[in-house]
């Protein structure tokens, strides 16, 4: 864990040392849908040995800052947070909840392709490493609290971007932001 942190903040500071030669500046806040971690609760949802009903998907929260490297091409670093909330099923019995926390913090770059006036289309790809916190509030001694991370990523196969200095982005993907990302955009 430590190694990752170390590499993800050299990764993170070259990203600022070197993309300010060119000059733009992005700052976004997006919310997606359809996200790895949705994926992944109801893998292991099937997996356990409880039941588990009344699931409730938060979007995907994401703030991020993109800087331009060359012309086109951006580096950026992104936070996302996401809240998934379950009843916990035993015998046909609710015998309490669960709520999963997911924080993802990433690296990546995009390249935009079309770049007019009042319209940007891009694609790009990051990785991350998402935490997880897992409290259980139960009756039943068969579940525990669970704080783990892993390993995540995002790729963006069409990104769009309608405006001039404020401006709405749609981003099409699969990955921790989700398959689907809306957004505000603020370019300097």
């Amino acid at each position: 864990m430590k190694k990752v942190t170390i590499i993800l903040a050299i990764l993170f500071v070259s990203t600022f040392v070197f993309g300010q030669e060119k000059g733009t500046h992005d700052f976004g806040i997006n919310v997606g849908f359809f996200s790895t971690n949705d994926f992944l609760n109801t893998t292991e949802d099937i997996i356990q040995s409880g039941t588990f009903e009344n699931t409730v998907i938060s979007p995907t929260i994401a703030i991020n800052y993109k800087n331009a490297i060359k012309k086109n091409w951006f580096f950026y670093a992104d936070a996302v947070f996401q809240v998934i909330t379950e009843d916990v099923i035993e015998n046909n019995i609710q015998v309490g909840d669960v709520s999963h926390l997911y924080f993802t913090f990433g690296f990546g770059t995009e390249y935009h392709y079309i770049v007019k006036e009042w319209f940007q289309m891009y694609s790009g790809a990051s990785i991350a490493y998402t935490t997880r916190s897992s409290k259980f509030k139960t009756s039943s001694s068969n579940f525990e609290d669970v704080n783990d991370g892993f390993f995540n990523f995002q790729i963006n196969a069409v990104g769009f971007r309608v405006g001039k200095k404020l401006a709405a982005t749609l981003e099409l993907g699969v990955g921790y932001k989700g398959l689907a990302n809306l957004g505000v955009s603020y370019q300097f």
